[in-house]
Protein backbone atom coordinates (compact mmCIF):
# COMPACT_ATOMS: atom_id res chain seq x y z
CA UNK A 1 0.00 0.00 0.00
CA UNK A 2 1.03 3.40 -0.44
CA UNK A 3 2.15 5.68 2.07
CA UNK A 4 2.42 9.92 2.27
CA UNK A 5 5.74 10.02 1.13
CA UNK A 6 4.61 8.09 -2.21
CA UNK A 7 2.50 11.68 -3.02
CA UNK A 8 5.19 14.21 -1.79
CA UNK A 9 5.75 15.12 -5.37
CA UNK A 10 2.75 16.79 -5.05
CA UNK A 11 4.25 19.13 -3.14
CA UNK A 12 6.18 20.92 -5.87
CA UNK A 13 2.70 22.07 -7.43
CA UNK A 14 2.04 25.79 -7.14
CA UNK A 15 0.59 26.91 -3.35
CA UNK A 16 0.59 22.96 -2.04
CA UNK A 17 2.09 22.70 1.20
CA UNK A 18 0.93 19.94 2.55
CA UNK A 19 -0.29 16.36 1.70
CA UNK A 20 -1.30 13.35 3.75
CA UNK A 21 -2.59 9.84 2.58
CA UNK A 22 -5.22 8.21 4.13
CA UNK A 23 -4.93 4.26 3.78
CA UNK A 24 -8.36 3.37 5.30
CA UNK A 25 -10.24 5.46 2.77
CA UNK A 26 -7.79 5.11 0.44
CA UNK A 27 -7.76 9.53 0.02
CA UNK A 28 -5.07 11.42 -0.60
CA UNK A 29 -5.73 15.03 1.02
CA UNK A 30 -3.69 18.06 0.02
CA UNK A 31 -3.22 21.82 1.62
CA UNK A 32 -3.15 24.35 -0.54
CA UNK A 33 -2.13 28.09 0.21
CA UNK A 34 -4.70 29.01 -1.67
CA UNK A 35 -7.49 27.37 -3.46
CA UNK A 36 -7.56 27.91 -7.58
CA UNK A 37 -10.11 26.72 -10.09
CA UNK A 38 -8.38 24.08 -12.62
CA UNK A 39 -8.71 26.41 -15.65
CA UNK A 40 -6.75 28.53 -13.77
CA UNK A 41 -3.78 25.95 -13.20
CA UNK A 42 -0.63 24.97 -15.31
CA UNK A 43 -1.29 21.37 -15.98
CA UNK A 44 1.94 20.16 -13.55
CA UNK A 45 0.16 22.41 -10.53
CA UNK A 46 -2.99 20.75 -11.16
CA UNK A 47 -2.98 17.97 -8.49
CA UNK A 48 -6.30 16.27 -9.75
CA UNK A 49 -4.04 15.05 -12.71
CA UNK A 50 -0.86 14.61 -11.50
CA UNK A 51 -2.52 11.85 -9.29
CA UNK A 52 -3.94 10.15 -12.49
CA UNK A 53 -0.66 10.50 -14.25
CA UNK A 54 1.13 8.29 -12.17
CA UNK A 55 -1.53 5.73 -12.33
CA UNK A 56 -3.52 6.10 -9.12
CA UNK A 57 -7.20 6.03 -10.71
CA UNK A 58 -8.81 4.30 -7.46
CA UNK A 59 -7.96 7.13 -5.18
CA UNK A 60 -10.01 10.05 -4.21
CA UNK A 61 -8.31 13.30 -4.28
CA UNK A 62 -9.57 16.10 -1.52
CA UNK A 63 -8.62 19.87 -1.85
CA UNK A 64 -8.18 21.77 1.01
CA UNK A 65 -7.79 25.42 1.02
CA UNK A 66 -5.30 26.54 4.23
CA UNK A 67 -6.85 29.89 3.59
CA UNK A 68 -3.69 32.28 2.98
CA UNK A 69 -5.39 33.84 -0.03
CA UNK A 70 -2.00 34.12 -1.52
CA UNK A 71 1.19 31.81 -3.32
CA UNK A 72 3.43 30.42 -0.33
CA UNK A 73 6.23 28.01 -0.01
CA UNK A 74 4.50 26.47 3.45
CA UNK A 75 2.76 27.02 6.85
CA UNK A 76 3.45 29.78 9.58
CA UNK A 77 5.38 28.46 12.58
CA UNK A 78 3.84 30.02 15.48
CA UNK A 79 6.28 31.90 17.31
CA UNK A 80 8.15 33.84 15.01
CA UNK A 81 5.49 36.17 13.18
CA UNK A 82 6.84 39.35 13.13
CA UNK A 83 3.02 40.49 14.56
CA UNK A 84 2.65 38.36 18.06
CA UNK A 85 -0.83 38.93 19.47
CA UNK A 86 -2.27 39.35 22.28
CA UNK A 87 -2.19 36.32 25.02
CA UNK A 88 -5.27 34.81 26.30
CA UNK A 89 -6.28 36.47 29.99
CA UNK A 90 -3.68 35.10 32.16
CA UNK A 91 -1.27 33.49 30.34
CA UNK A 92 0.96 36.13 29.72
CA UNK A 93 1.37 36.76 33.79
CA UNK A 94 4.17 35.34 35.82
CA UNK A 95 3.06 31.70 37.31
CA UNK A 96 5.20 30.05 39.99
CA UNK A 97 5.19 27.54 39.66
CA UNK A 98 4.93 27.02 36.47
CA UNK A 99 2.82 24.98 34.39
CA UNK A 100 2.33 23.90 30.88
CA UNK A 101 0.16 25.88 28.51
CA UNK A 102 1.13 29.21 29.68
CA UNK A 103 4.08 31.97 28.09
CA UNK A 104 7.44 30.74 27.70
CA UNK A 105 10.08 31.46 25.11
CA UNK A 106 14.16 31.85 24.48
CA UNK A 107 14.92 34.84 25.71
CA UNK A 108 15.91 36.25 22.43
CA UNK A 109 12.62 35.73 20.54
CA UNK A 110 8.82 36.97 20.87
CA UNK A 111 6.30 35.02 22.26
CA UNK A 112 5.96 30.89 22.89
CA UNK A 113 4.10 28.10 24.83
CA UNK A 114 5.66 26.07 27.66
CA UNK A 115 4.87 22.23 27.16
CA UNK A 116 5.13 19.04 28.31
CA UNK A 117 6.47 18.17 31.82
CA UNK A 118 7.43 16.46 33.60
CA UNK A 119 10.01 14.20 30.78
CA UNK A 120 13.02 12.47 31.55
CA UNK A 121 15.82 12.06 29.33
CA UNK A 122 16.54 8.39 28.60
CA UNK A 123 19.25 6.80 28.74
CA UNK A 124 19.92 6.18 24.93
CA UNK A 125 19.13 10.22 24.62
CA UNK A 126 22.92 10.88 23.11
CA UNK A 127 22.56 7.64 20.81
CA UNK A 128 21.72 6.43 17.56
CA UNK A 129 18.16 6.28 18.87
CA UNK A 130 17.59 9.90 19.65
CA UNK A 131 18.30 12.84 17.04
CA UNK A 132 19.05 15.19 19.27
CA UNK A 133 21.81 17.75 20.84
CA UNK A 134 21.96 17.77 24.27
CA UNK A 135 24.02 19.81 26.80
CA UNK A 136 26.68 18.05 28.92
CA UNK A 137 25.30 19.38 31.74
CA UNK A 138 22.57 17.12 31.79
CA UNK A 139 21.77 13.37 31.62
CA UNK A 140 19.51 10.15 32.00
CA UNK A 141 17.08 10.43 34.41
CA UNK A 142 16.94 14.22 34.61
CA UNK A 143 13.71 16.38 34.56
CA UNK A 144 13.40 18.69 31.41
CA UNK A 145 10.20 20.84 30.54
CA UNK A 146 9.44 20.71 26.47
CA UNK A 147 8.52 23.16 23.82
CA UNK A 148 9.37 23.78 20.32
CA UNK A 149 12.48 23.49 18.74
CA UNK A 150 11.77 27.76 17.09
CA UNK A 151 10.54 28.71 20.74
CA UNK A 152 13.30 27.63 22.76
CA UNK A 153 16.22 27.34 20.53
CA UNK A 154 14.86 29.57 17.89
CA UNK A 155 15.47 27.73 14.70
CA UNK A 156 18.57 25.94 15.68
CA UNK A 157 20.62 29.49 16.04
CA UNK A 158 20.41 29.34 19.90
CA UNK A 159 23.47 27.85 21.81
CA UNK A 160 23.19 25.42 24.44
CA UNK A 161 22.46 27.32 27.67
CA UNK A 162 20.93 30.34 26.45
CA UNK A 163 18.11 31.41 28.75
CA UNK A 164 14.45 30.67 28.62
CA UNK A 165 11.84 33.03 30.29
CA UNK A 166 8.21 33.11 31.57
CA UNK A 167 6.71 34.94 30.63
CA UNK A 168 8.07 35.55 27.16
CA UNK A 169 10.36 38.89 26.24
CA UNK A 170 7.32 39.95 24.17
CA UNK A 171 4.81 39.16 27.89
CA UNK A 172 7.56 41.42 29.87
CA UNK A 173 10.12 38.70 31.21
CA UNK A 174 13.14 40.04 31.72
CA UNK A 175 16.68 38.19 33.55
CA UNK A 176 14.36 38.04 36.50
CA UNK A 177 11.87 35.63 35.11
CA UNK A 178 14.26 32.61 34.01
CA UNK A 179 12.98 29.59 34.62
CA UNK A 180 15.84 27.20 32.92
CA UNK A 181 18.22 26.92 30.06
CA UNK A 182 18.35 25.30 26.82
CA UNK A 183 19.75 21.89 27.54
CA UNK A 184 18.51 19.87 23.95
CA UNK A 185 17.04 19.94 20.90
CA UNK A 186 16.68 18.44 17.65
CA UNK A 187 17.57 20.26 14.73
CA UNK A 188 15.20 21.49 12.22
CA UNK A 189 16.01 20.16 8.40
CA UNK A 190 14.54 18.46 5.79
CA UNK A 191 12.44 14.97 6.61
CA UNK A 192 12.73 15.78 10.31
CA UNK A 193 9.48 14.89 12.70
CA UNK A 194 9.82 17.15 15.18
CA UNK A 195 10.35 20.59 16.08
CA UNK A 196 10.85 20.11 19.80
CA UNK A 197 13.36 21.76 22.42
CA UNK A 198 13.75 20.77 25.86
CA UNK A 199 14.72 23.26 29.07
CA UNK A 200 15.99 22.28 32.25
CA UNK A 201 13.74 22.39 35.42
CA UNK A 202 14.47 23.81 39.22
CA UNK A 203 11.49 20.92 40.09
CA UNK A 204 10.16 23.33 43.17
CA UNK A 205 9.32 25.67 40.33
CA UNK A 206 7.43 23.44 38.29
CA UNK A 207 3.55 22.31 38.13
CA UNK A 208 2.94 19.01 36.35
CA UNK A 209 -0.29 20.86 35.62
CA UNK A 210 -1.91 22.28 32.76
CA UNK A 211 -3.17 25.49 32.79
CA UNK A 212 -7.40 25.79 32.65
CA UNK A 213 -7.22 21.83 31.69
CA UNK A 214 -8.48 19.10 33.96
CA UNK A 215 -5.93 18.53 36.85
CA UNK A 216 -5.80 14.65 36.22
CA UNK A 217 -4.61 15.49 32.64
CA UNK A 218 -2.46 13.82 31.25
CA UNK A 219 -4.24 10.45 31.59
CA UNK A 220 -2.05 8.82 29.06
CA UNK A 221 0.74 8.96 26.53
CA UNK A 222 -0.05 8.07 22.99
CA UNK A 223 2.50 5.95 21.78
CA UNK A 224 0.72 4.42 18.59
CA UNK A 225 -2.16 3.93 16.20
CA UNK A 226 -2.40 7.35 15.47
CA UNK A 227 -4.32 6.40 12.28
CA UNK A 228 -7.19 6.18 14.18
CA UNK A 229 -7.46 10.19 15.27
CA UNK A 230 -8.65 11.07 12.31
CA UNK A 231 -12.01 12.92 12.72
CA UNK A 232 -11.76 13.48 16.75
CA UNK A 233 -11.14 15.99 18.72
CA UNK A 234 -8.45 17.02 19.99
CA UNK A 235 -7.78 20.17 22.64
CA UNK A 236 -4.60 22.17 23.10
CA UNK A 237 -3.86 24.89 26.13
CA UNK A 238 -1.50 27.46 24.82
CA UNK A 239 -0.31 31.17 25.47
CA UNK A 240 -2.59 33.34 22.64
CA UNK A 241 -5.93 31.29 22.28
CA UNK A 242 -6.00 29.25 25.68
CA UNK A 243 -8.04 26.21 25.73
CA UNK A 244 -9.57 25.72 22.35
CA UNK A 245 -10.43 22.33 20.53
CA UNK A 246 -10.15 21.15 16.75
CA UNK A 247 -10.97 18.60 14.63
CA UNK A 248 -8.58 16.01 12.91
CA UNK A 249 -7.75 16.20 9.32
CA UNK A 250 -4.78 14.44 8.91
CA UNK A 251 -2.16 12.10 10.91
CA UNK A 252 0.25 11.48 8.70
CA UNK A 253 0.80 14.26 6.55
CA UNK A 254 4.22 15.88 5.19
CA UNK A 255 3.93 19.80 5.30
CA UNK A 256 6.45 22.42 4.39
CA UNK A 257 6.95 25.47 6.80
CA UNK A 258 8.38 29.13 6.38
CA UNK A 259 11.23 29.05 9.42
CA UNK A 260 12.42 32.40 8.14
CA UNK A 261 15.30 33.50 6.34
CA UNK A 262 18.18 31.52 7.89
CA UNK A 263 16.29 27.88 7.71
CA UNK A 264 14.25 28.81 4.95
CA UNK A 265 11.43 26.06 3.98
CA UNK A 266 11.73 23.07 5.90
CA UNK A 267 9.92 19.59 4.65
CA UNK A 268 8.79 17.58 8.02
CA UNK A 269 7.06 14.27 8.18
CA UNK A 270 4.54 12.24 9.87
CA UNK A 271 2.27 15.25 11.75
CA UNK A 272 -1.30 15.79 12.86
CA UNK A 273 -3.32 18.60 11.06
CA UNK A 274 -6.10 19.87 12.85
CA UNK A 275 -8.77 22.32 12.03
CA UNK A 276 -7.96 25.68 13.16
CA UNK A 277 -7.54 26.16 16.99
CA UNK A 278 -4.61 28.17 17.34
CA UNK A 279 -2.56 31.58 16.66
CA UNK A 280 0.77 33.14 16.54
CA UNK A 281 2.44 32.40 19.97
CA UNK A 282 0.26 29.28 20.82
CA UNK A 283 3.56 27.48 19.75
CA UNK A 284 4.53 24.40 22.10
CA UNK A 285 1.07 23.91 23.34
CA UNK A 286 0.55 20.62 24.58
CA UNK A 287 -2.35 18.64 22.74
CA UNK A 288 -5.24 15.95 23.71
CA UNK A 289 -7.81 13.70 23.14
CA UNK A 290 -10.84 14.36 25.01
CA UNK A 291 -10.18 11.63 27.68
CA UNK A 292 -7.00 13.77 28.26
CA UNK A 293 -4.41 11.22 26.59
CA UNK A 294 -1.29 13.46 25.44
CA UNK A 295 -1.14 12.98 21.72
CA UNK A 296 0.66 15.93 20.21
CA UNK A 297 3.11 18.72 20.22
CA UNK A 298 1.48 21.88 18.37
CA UNK A 299 4.05 24.18 16.60
CA UNK A 300 2.93 25.72 13.10
CA UNK A 301 -0.53 26.24 11.75
CA UNK A 302 -2.22 28.78 9.13
CA UNK A 303 -5.87 30.42 9.07
CA UNK A 304 -7.74 27.12 8.73
CA UNK A 305 -5.23 24.77 10.20
CA UNK A 306 -3.12 23.49 13.16
CA UNK A 307 0.25 21.34 12.68
CA UNK A 308 0.92 18.52 15.37
CA UNK A 309 4.15 16.44 16.13
CA UNK A 310 2.81 12.64 17.05
CA UNK A 311 3.72 12.75 20.66
CA UNK A 312 5.81 9.50 20.16
CA UNK A 313 7.91 11.06 17.60
CA UNK A 314 8.23 13.63 20.08
CA UNK A 315 9.94 11.33 22.73
CA UNK A 316 11.97 9.20 20.64
CA UNK A 317 13.87 11.54 18.39
CA UNK A 318 14.62 13.63 21.40
CA UNK A 319 15.33 10.82 23.72
CA UNK A 320 12.88 11.52 26.54
CA UNK A 321 9.58 10.07 28.32
CA UNK A 322 6.96 11.91 29.12
CA UNK A 323 6.01 10.84 32.73
CA UNK A 324 2.31 10.94 33.92
CA UNK A 325 3.47 12.62 36.79
CA UNK A 326 6.52 14.10 38.88
CA UNK A 327 8.52 11.20 40.07
CA UNK A 328 9.64 10.74 43.79
CA UNK A 329 13.24 11.86 44.36
CA UNK A 330 14.65 9.13 43.86
CA UNK A 331 13.46 9.27 40.05
CA UNK A 332 10.82 6.53 40.34
CA UNK A 333 7.26 7.29 39.62
CA UNK A 334 6.52 7.49 43.25
CA UNK A 335 7.32 5.67 46.52
CA UNK A 336 9.97 2.90 46.79
CA UNK A 337 8.79 -0.49 46.64
CA UNK A 338 10.73 -0.79 50.24
CA UNK A 339 8.68 1.53 51.64
CA UNK A 340 5.40 -0.81 50.83
CA UNK A 341 3.66 -1.09 53.98
CA UNK A 342 2.50 -3.89 55.27
CA UNK A 343 -1.15 -3.38 56.04
CA UNK A 344 -3.26 -0.13 54.69
CA UNK A 345 -2.93 3.13 55.80
CA UNK A 346 -5.58 5.82 55.20
CA UNK A 347 -3.53 9.13 54.06
CA UNK A 348 -2.82 11.11 51.21
CA UNK A 349 -0.25 13.32 50.34
CA UNK A 350 -0.31 16.05 48.81
CA UNK A 351 1.72 18.10 46.27
CA UNK A 352 0.67 21.86 46.79
CA UNK A 353 1.24 24.46 44.53
CA UNK A 354 0.13 28.19 46.20
CA UNK A 355 0.32 30.73 43.63
CA UNK A 356 1.03 34.25 46.40
CA UNK A 357 1.69 37.83 45.16
CA UNK A 358 5.03 38.51 47.23
CA UNK A 359 4.58 42.57 47.03
CA UNK A 360 1.39 43.65 49.26
CA UNK A 361 -1.27 41.61 51.04
CA UNK A 362 -0.83 38.01 50.33
CA UNK A 363 -3.09 34.42 51.31
CA UNK A 364 -0.99 31.36 53.14
CA UNK A 365 -2.19 27.67 53.23
CA UNK A 366 -2.55 26.95 56.62
CA UNK A 367 -3.79 23.32 56.31
CA UNK A 368 -6.01 20.72 54.02
CA UNK A 369 -7.81 18.20 55.59
CA UNK A 370 -10.57 15.69 54.22
CA UNK A 371 -13.46 14.88 55.95
CA UNK A 372 -14.27 11.63 54.94
CA UNK A 373 -11.76 9.12 53.92
CA UNK A 374 -10.31 9.73 50.45
CA UNK A 375 -10.48 6.90 47.94
CA UNK A 376 -9.97 6.67 44.43
CA UNK A 377 -12.86 7.51 41.96
CA UNK A 378 -14.75 9.21 45.07
CA UNK A 379 -15.88 12.75 45.39
CA UNK A 380 -14.73 13.80 48.57
CA UNK A 381 -15.18 17.07 50.83
CA UNK A 382 -11.79 18.85 51.86
CA UNK A 383 -11.62 22.20 54.36
CA UNK A 384 -8.84 24.16 53.13
CA UNK A 385 -7.61 26.83 55.87
CA UNK A 386 -5.87 29.66 54.28
CA UNK A 387 -4.59 33.02 56.63
CA UNK A 388 -4.23 36.60 55.25
CA UNK A 389 -1.34 39.23 55.66
CA UNK A 390 -4.30 41.97 55.64
CA UNK A 391 -7.65 42.23 55.59
CA UNK A 392 -9.04 43.02 51.94
CA UNK A 393 -10.59 40.78 48.93
CA UNK A 394 -8.59 37.40 48.44
CA UNK A 395 -9.22 34.10 45.42
CA UNK A 396 -9.00 30.60 46.33
CA UNK A 397 -9.17 28.03 43.71
CA UNK A 398 -8.82 23.86 44.88
CA UNK A 399 -8.68 21.53 41.93
CA UNK A 400 -10.09 24.10 39.59
CA UNK A 401 -13.00 25.68 41.75
CA UNK A 402 -12.30 29.15 42.57
CA UNK A 403 -14.33 31.29 45.21
CA UNK A 404 -13.57 34.55 46.55
CA UNK A 405 -13.31 35.52 50.09
CA UNK A 406 -13.75 38.93 52.49
CA UNK A 407 -10.86 38.90 55.41
CA UNK A 408 -12.16 41.27 57.96
CA UNK A 409 -9.43 42.92 60.63
CA UNK A 410 -9.82 40.23 63.33
CA UNK A 411 -10.22 37.53 61.22
CA UNK A 412 -6.59 35.36 62.05
CA UNK A 413 -7.81 32.24 59.83
CA UNK A 414 -10.87 30.99 57.54
CA UNK A 415 -11.83 27.61 56.20
CA UNK A 416 -13.66 26.85 53.70
CA UNK A 417 -14.78 23.73 52.01
CA UNK A 418 -14.68 22.36 48.63
CA UNK A 419 -15.71 19.38 46.97
CA UNK A 420 -12.69 17.05 45.59
CA UNK A 421 -12.69 14.38 42.77
CA UNK A 422 -10.16 11.74 43.16
CA UNK A 423 -8.76 10.27 40.04
CA UNK A 424 -10.06 6.39 39.28
CA UNK A 425 -6.48 5.38 39.17
CA UNK A 426 -5.07 7.04 42.23
CA UNK A 427 -2.75 4.72 44.30
CA UNK A 428 -0.91 5.59 47.14
CA UNK A 429 -0.72 9.19 47.12
CA UNK A 430 -3.16 12.45 44.98
CA UNK A 431 -1.82 15.74 44.11
CA UNK A 432 -3.96 18.84 44.70
CA UNK A 433 -3.71 22.06 43.27
CA UNK A 434 -4.34 24.92 45.88
CA UNK A 435 -4.11 28.26 44.38
CA UNK A 436 -4.97 31.75 45.70
CA UNK A 437 -3.81 35.39 46.38
CA UNK A 438 -5.31 39.04 46.70
CA UNK A 439 -7.91 40.38 44.46
CA UNK A 440 -6.44 43.48 42.85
Amino acid sequence: MPTTQDYEYLLDCENVIGVDYDEAENEVRVFVSRKLPPDALEDEDDVEKRVREVGDTEVTVDVVDAGYGEEREGFDPLATLEVVPEAATGRSDRHRPVPGGVSEANAELSAGTGGPYPARITEDADGEASEAVWSDAVGPHDLVRLSNNHVYARSNEADIGESILQPSPHDGGGPDDEVGELVGYVPIEDGVRVDVAARSVDREREADRYHELDGAWPTDVRRGEYGELRGETLTKTGRTTGVTSATVEATSASVEVEFGAEQGTVRLRDQLITDYMSEGGDSGSPVFREDGELVGLLFAGSFQQTICNRIENVERQLGVEILLEEPGEDGGGGADEDDEPDVPVYTTTFETDLEVDLEGATLDLESVTFDDRPSPGATVSATVVVAASEPGAYWLEVDGERRTLEIEADDSDRALEFDVSIPDGADRSVALAVRGGAVE
